[in-house]
């Protein structure tokens, strides 16, 4: 078929053309419109009580307070089982979720065996919206402090032996992820458009076969 018997037969079979740029048009816009989302991780650090031996909560690292961090993440998360990826450094986004968030206590520790080596909990957060990623962090931040208070109070420790947590950094960051909207556009039209003009040429290629006439006024001879 040549290019001139191409645009003939667009043009005899606009239906096609239309219904193939509408489809095409909206599978663009619903591309460029959900590909981003937003993401951001914070850590909360569980700090020891201060003592005129260990006057800096940093300096004063705990096997205990590493458990106790441990055990408020598995109340916030619920007791089904924590995954664990190939490094600690992988993020929500990463692995496919666009509306989600997780607190967990990283594991630096290989295949055979577990590591926690340190007193923080990584809290991350991903959602299609900035307002919603800062809200969600915040309340989790949040619950993480209230599940700590609760746990110390059922346990009846002194408040002066309290177990406490800081947000580090105090203002996280929330970055947008996602590719180019306009290379996600671009291919999208040219994958639609490819797709409506095999419709057309299989459309055509099957009325010649079974004989179909072809009006004289859009026939390449006339």
């Amino acid at each position: 078929m040549t290019p001139w018997e191409l645009i003939l037969t667009m043009i005899r079979r606009w239906p096609v053309v239309l219904a193939g740029a509408l489809c095409t048009g909206a599978l663009a816009f619903a591309m460029a419109a959900g590909d981003h989302v937003y993401w951001s991780r914070t850590e909360v650090v569980f700090l020891a009580p201060t003592s005129r031996l260990y006057p800096n909560a940093l300096n004063a690292p705990s096997e205990d307070i590493i458990i106790t961090a441990g055990v408020v993440a598995k109340m916030v998360t619920g007791p089904a089982a924590t995954l664990k990826y190939a490094s600690p450094d992988a993020n929500l986004v990463g692995i496919g979720v666009r509306d989600g968030w997780s607190v967990k206590l990283p594991d630096t520790g290989g295949q055979w065996a577990p590591n926690f080596a340190s007193q923080v909990l990584s809290v991350e957060v991903v959602a299609p919206d900035r307002e919603t990623v800062v809200a969600r962090q915040q309340e989790l931040v949040d619950r993480i402090a209230q599940e700590l208070e609760n746990l110390q109070r059922n346990a009846g420790v002194d408040p002066v032996n309290d177990i406490t947590v800081t947000v580090n950094p105090r203002t996280s960051t929330v970055y947008e992820v996602g590719g180019s909207r306009m290379r996600a556009m671009g291919m999208t039209g040219l994958l639609g458009g490819g797709a409506t003009l095999a419709v057309i040429v299989l459309l055509e290629y099957r009325a010649r076969v079974r004989g179909t006439p072809i009006p004289r006024e859009f026939s390449a001879t006339a």
